[in-house]
């Protein structure tokens, strides 16, 4: 399956919630590009030290914020991906494994995604 697809079999609230941890993501890589380019001016001989260390101190609360939300938001989608591929098959009343598979995928997606930006 290409992405499109993948997106286009997506819910509303998967596709919210996807939208969301790739813009968690996108803002840890900027403040951690930022965090070490700081750092690499604190090693530096220092003739503005307080200044250095208000840089090192930037975004602190921020990426606190994005450790504690991104897994909660990734297992918020992995639950409702669940309860998506569980109401399919309520509705259908048939049990299609490739269906299943598909949407357990989407569900599973959301919750590495949530992991893998709370690690740093």
């Amino acid at each position: 399956m290409s992405a499109i697809e993948v997106w286009s079999a997506m819910g509303y609230a998967a596709r919210v919630i996807l939208f969301v941890l790739v813009a968690f993501a996108s803002l840890l890589f900027f403040i951690v590009v930022e965090r070490f380019v700081a750092y690499r001016r604190a090693e530096r001989p220092a003739e503005k030290a307080p200044s250095a260390r208000g840089q090192l101190q930037r975004h602190m609360h921020t990426l606190a914020a994005i450790k504690v939300t991104a897994p909660m938001l990734g297992l918020l989608g992995t639950l409702l991906g669940l309860i998506n591929a569980f109401a399919g098959m309520a509705i259908n009343g048939v049990l299609d494994l490739r269906a299943l598979g598909a949407v357990m995928s989407e569900a599973l997606l959301m919750t590495v995604l949530g992991l893998v930006i709370g690690l740093p």
